[in-house]
């Protein structure tokens, strides 16, 4: 993730750091970027009247922390059927080069894994904040508990993010490609 300081983020990124309280953190490191369809699938008016994760989101887009962008109307062969936000936001991450897409999304990772477009998933994020000292151990590892709750992971995604974490607080080298 050092790599990139651009990411093209989808609904269930966002969604899912605000609930574990890092977005902020999240959005200050890094440039995050939206495509309209995904503002809306998290912020919109009646979204900000129910739900205080989309208060959230919509105070960091008024503030600029967050990004909106259009994608454009690019039609590409996609190998998948992805719902619009996702489908959006990998368009735009193609469109800007150079970018990260954050996405939890298993037909999303496909897709992205088709146009070689880098990604990265919520837990991975989490253990990246800690790797960066901008969260404490305690933080990730509550982070990543309440994300094996709430998020639709397999047990060997969560129990690979703990490891990760686990060996980046040991100081052990972490090899792994996937991000």
């Amino acid at each position: 993730m050092p790599q990139f300081s651009r990411i093209v983020a989808d609904s269930s990124a966002l969604i899912l750091l605000a609930k574990c309280n890092l977005l902020d953190i999240f959005c200050d490191l890094f440039e995050i970027i939206v495509p309209k369809a995904v503002r809306i699938e998290v912020a919109s008016d009646n979204l900000v009247k129910i739900y205080p994760d989309a208060v959230l989101i919509s105070e960091l887009i008024s503030k600029g922390a967050i990004k909106v962008q259009i994608p454009g109307n690019e039609r590409s062969p996609w190998p998948i059927s992805l719902h619009k936000g996702e489908k959006e936001a990998l368009l735009l991450a193609i469109k800007l080069g150079k970018t990260l897409f954050a996405t939890d999304d298993g037909k999303a990772i496909k897709a992205a894994r088709f146009f070689n477009v880098p990604f990265i998933i919520t837990p991975k994020i989490v253990v990246e904040l800690f790797r960066l000292q901008k969260i404490s151990f305690k933080t990730a590892r509550e982070s990543l508990e309440k994300l094996a709750k709430i998020g639709r992971y397999s047990p060997e995604i969560i129990a690979d993010a703990l490891i990760s974490l686990m060996e980046k607080e040991n100081g052990k080298t972490n090899n792994h490609k996937d991000t």
